[in-house]
Parts: structure tokens; C-alpha cells; sequence
């Protein structure tokens, strides 16, 4: 569903992979999207990952843009293999790292990769992890030295001053980045545009106009999300889930309270579907 924040995030992810709409896409740079949890990083870069399928080639697959999911654990071997498994390869366990990152080298000159995009690259850079840390800077430095390609790095808002502590990797461009933030209820631009995406929502789903972009209504769906994309989400679905049951022509406020409280902290009794609203 399209939205401000996921426009100006597929925008930027556009413009970091080709600077000028139609001309050639950059090489040997690198590049962020950053931002707090649940503000729509990874579903823009899913869109623009979509938008490049790859082809067949006289040698085989080409790939010109790839999505690597950074592993939560598992050390440098399965940084490497999350590499491999979005090339597309088939790796033995019994090959050494040196080996595959020669294999990877090649096969990302072979597919004739034109942009690499590391989801969650808060992973790659640990900083209570010295060993990853190293790892991961120097992988990065060696893609980017094929100057062949671009790499965008996804992750939260840490991520960008790790890279940035790098010498190395911030000379190759000067670290480009987008920061993604929640939308602000106290900034008038924000606020419409967050009401625009409740009209959306309400438009989108199988009920009756339940009128979520109205003030009192949308300020409350604030509230629960904090204006993170991915939260309206799950209450979205949630309250969806209890109307369906109930019968309901359309999504009201007690199926969000109850899609609140199934949620909500333990000893935490605050609910902003319920009672007046501030």
C-alpha cells in the first residue's frame, strides 16, 4: 500500500541504485536506509527488488539487483552463504570462506549484479562483536572494489554511524543515506499524511467505511502505533479479525480495544480505544 514514507523510501532506494532515471546505475558506492523498527525500510526495498526480476542469460541467471537477508547469528559463514542463497548458488558446507568468497566474487560478475541490498545490516555490524564486525567491513570493502555495483545497507538508525566509523567504506561515496522516521502526529504534514494512509486502509478493506482517517478516530490509531506503518498494520488485521467474527459491516473502535488488549504490556492499563482521548 502505497504511502509518504514508502514513497520517499522507494524514491531513494531508486536514486541510490540509478542517480539519473534512465542513465547508468552507480558502482562502488555504498549506501543507507535507515530507521526505528516498523517504519516500511524493508517493504520498499521488497517493491524495488520486485521491479528487477531476473532474466536468462547465454551463461545463465542474471541478476541485476539482489536482496540479501543478514543472518541474527552464525558468524561469517552465514553472512556468506546469505550472499550465496540470493545469487542463487548451491553451497558445500565443505567449502572454506576464502574459497567462497572467491565463488561469490565471480558469480556477482557473472549475474552482472548492478545494485546489492543487505536487509537488516544492523546484524552485519555488531559492535559488542569485534570478530563480525571486522568480517563484514572487509567483505564489504571487496564487493565494492569490483566497482561493478552499489550496496545499500537497511537496518535501524545505528547502523549508519558504524558504517560511518569506517574510513574505508564512507570514501566510497560519502555514505548516502535515508532516515525513516514514524509519522509525527505534532507535524501537520505527518498527520495528513498518516490520515491519507487510515483512508487507504479503510478504502482497502472488505467492510464498510468505518471512517478511520476522521480526527478523533485516526488520533486514537496514533496512539496505539506510535505512526510506524508496520503497527497500523497489525491492528489493521487484528480488528479486521474481530469485526469478521462479530458479524460486523465494519471495522468499529471496540475491535480495536480488543485487538489493543490482547497487545497491550502486562500491567499496563491505559487503552486509547477506550473511554475520551486527550
Amino acid at each position: 500500500m502505497g504511502h509518504a514514507n514508502h514513497e520517499a523510501a522507494t524514491t531513494s532506494i531508486r536514486r541510490f541504485y540509478m542517480p539519473i532515471e534512465g542513465g547508468n546505475h552507480s558502482r562502488g558506492n555504498i549506501c543507507a536506509l535507515i530507521g526505528p523498527s516498523r517504519t516500511g525500510k524493508t517493504y520498499a526495498a521488497s517493491k524495488v527488488f520486485a521491479e528487477c526480476q531476473p532474466k536468462v542469460g547465454a551463461d545463465g541467471i542474471k541478476r541485476s539487483v539482489i536482496l540479501v537477508d543478514c543472518p541474527i547469528e552464525g558468524g561469517p559463514r552465514a553472512i556468506l552463504d546469505s550472499v550465496a542463497a540470493a545469487l542463487g548458488m548451491n553451497v558445500s558446507l565443505r567449502v572454506t570462506n576464502s574459497n567462497l568468497i572467491q565463488a561469490l566474487m565471480r558469480e556477482l560478475q557473472r549475474s552482472e549484479v548492478e545494485f546489492v541490498i543487505f536487509d537488516e545490516a544492523q546484524e552485519l555490524f555488531p559492535e559488542k562483536n569485534k570478530r563480525i564486525l571486522s568480517f563484514s567491513r572487509k567483505l564489504l570493502r571487496k564487493m565494492l572494489n569490483l566497482n561493478q555495483f552499489s550496496i545499500l545497507c537497511i537496518g535501524l538508525p545505528e547502523t549508519y554511524f558504524i558504517i560511518a566509523e569506517d574510513s574505508q567504506l564512507i570514501g566510497r561515496g560519502g555514505l548516502p543515506y535515508k532516515w525513516l522516521e514514524p509519522y509525527d502526529w505534532s507535524d501537520p504534514t505527518d498527520q495528513k499524511h498518516f490520515r491519507v494512509l487510515c483512508q487507504k486502509f479503510d478504502e482497502e478493506m472488505p467492510f464498510e467505511m468505518s471512517g478511520f482517517a476522521d480526527p478523533g478516530f485516526s488520533y486514537r490509531l496514533f496512539k496505539a502505533t506510535k505512526g510506524c506503518i508496520g503497527t497500523l498494520k497489525v491492528y489493521m488485521i487484528a480488528a479486521g479479525e474481530y469485526a469478521i467474527r462479530d458479524g460486523s459491516e465494519k471495522v468499529e473502535l471496540r475491535h480495536f480495544a480488543d485487538a489493543y488488549d490482547e497487545r497491550k504490556r502486562p500491567g499496563e492499563t491505559r487503552n486509547p480505544f477506550r473511554g475520551s482521548i486527550s
